[in-house]
């Protein structure tokens, strides 16, 4: 007997004192769904596609997914590819059920280098910051207002700034709004008080559906169109920056859609 053959012979006998048998392939038929998570009362996925406003050309996607909570709490992840700007943001960002913004951790590469990552986070009367960049460690406390958004740059999040605009009152209304930006080596948080006026309601079309919005500035350069009870943005448009960005995909429920 060869040594070769004597192997054989030797694994075939402890398979068969072990009681091996050959893997099998799961049974697709026997799987079942997984429960429903009574802690979720929504969950919906989309995907916001760019081309410039002045010559149609691609300059980038986002990719994103919203989770809506038993208690009201909206928690939305983004991943924005800005590829005309080698721009990359990764984002979880979680308001109340008002809008109100909570807490966020966001995470940004910009011309193939690391910016920095910032964590930040609602406490009383202020807004915990904390950011790393090429310089290390930064931590600040800004001083909160009745009313404030906070803004890191995602098209998906920008309609959650309304939730801090007044309605009944309507026309134009500044909000302070926290904008994370690049200063020297790093990320910096500072408050500007941007205008939100609501301009119309308005069915829009885009590749994703038809959809019933309502129109809102933003600001002097651009322009968003919200739809459902989830502030969903179907188009975004920053002239300053040439952008339109309208969603491509829709998986889940939305109020808005007309299906026409």
């Amino acid at each position: 007997m060869t040594p070769r053959l004597r192997f054989l012979v030797v694994l075939a006998t402890l398979a068969l004192a072990t009681g091996c048998a050959p893997a099998r392939a799961p049974d697709i038929d026997r799987l079942v769904a997984a429960p429903a998570n009574p802690a979720v009362v929504r969950f919906v996925t989309g995907t916001l596609v760019c081309g410039t406003l002045s010559a149609g050309e691609p300059c980038g996607q986002e990719q994103w997914s919203l989770t809506v909570q038993a208690d009201g709490t909206r928690t939305m992840r983004t991943l924005l590819d800005a590829g005309r700007d080698a721009q990359q943001i990764n984002t979880l960002y979680r308001t109340d059920a008002s809008f109100r913004f909570l807490e966020a951790f966001a995470h940004s590469y910009d011309e193939g280098r690391l910016l920095g990552s910032g964590y930040y986070v609602a406490d009383g009367a202020s807004l915990q910051v904390t950011t790393r960049g090429p310089a290390g460690f930064r931590t600040e406390q800004l001083p909160l207002p009745p009313k404030y958004s906070v803004l890191l740059h995602p098209p998906s999040l920008e309609g959650w700034h309304y939730g801090q605009y007044d309605a009944v009152a309507a026309g134009a209304q500044a909000v302070p709004v926290f904008i994370a930006g690049a200063v020297g080596d790093g990320l910096r948080v500072a408050a500007y008080p941007i205008v939100l006026e609501f301009v119309a309601r308005e069915r829009i079309t885009v590749p994703a559906g038809t959809f019933d919005t309502e129109h809102f500035h933003f600001g002097k350069d651009a322009e968003v169109w919200l739809a459902g009870p989830d502030r969903i943005v179907i188009r975004h448009e920053y002239r300053k920056a040439d952008t339109r960005y309208e969603l491509t995909r829709l998986d889940g429920p939305i109020e808005a859609r007309t299906g026409s």
